[in-house]
């Protein structure tokens, strides 16, 4: 079982499969992908009252940590556990969460308007 899964929260085995896909990418794609996105996201998510903290590094390593890392975020984004899961399927619009407030976001808030969906690659 991964380091990333935490039970109680289903959107940390979403994260969990997109850091297996970070350490499946050639150093050539990661590279690319670093270049793309530039950014490290901070994901604070909320389930029965406790909180977790997976930090996505997509500008320095292309890796993902339970925690905050070693790198500062350039956004950090915060909601419910149910909700992230909703909006890495596609399910829930980032906009429409952001403006119900839903989604928090603090840092660099179109760089965190930039994720997209778990069908496409972040």
């Amino acid at each position: 079982m991964s380091d990333i899964i935490v039970p109680g929260f289903k959107g940390s085995e979403l994260i969990a499969e997109l850091s297996k896909a970070f350490e499946a990418y050639t150093p050539e794609e990661r590279a690319k992908l670093i270049k793309q996105v530039n950014g490290v996201f901070q994901f604070v998510l909320k389930a029965n009252g406790k909180e977790e903290i997976f930090t996505v590094d997509v500008k320095k390593e292309g890796k993902v940590v339970r925690g905050k890392g070693n790198v500062k975020a350039d956004a950090i984004l915060t909601l419910n556990d149910a909700d992230f899961v909703s909006l890495a399927e596609g399910k829930l619009n980032g906009q429409k969460a952001y403006m119900s407030g839903k989604l928090k976001v603090k840092g660099q808030i179109m760089l965190a308007m930039s994720i997209k969906p778990a069908g496409a690659k972040l």
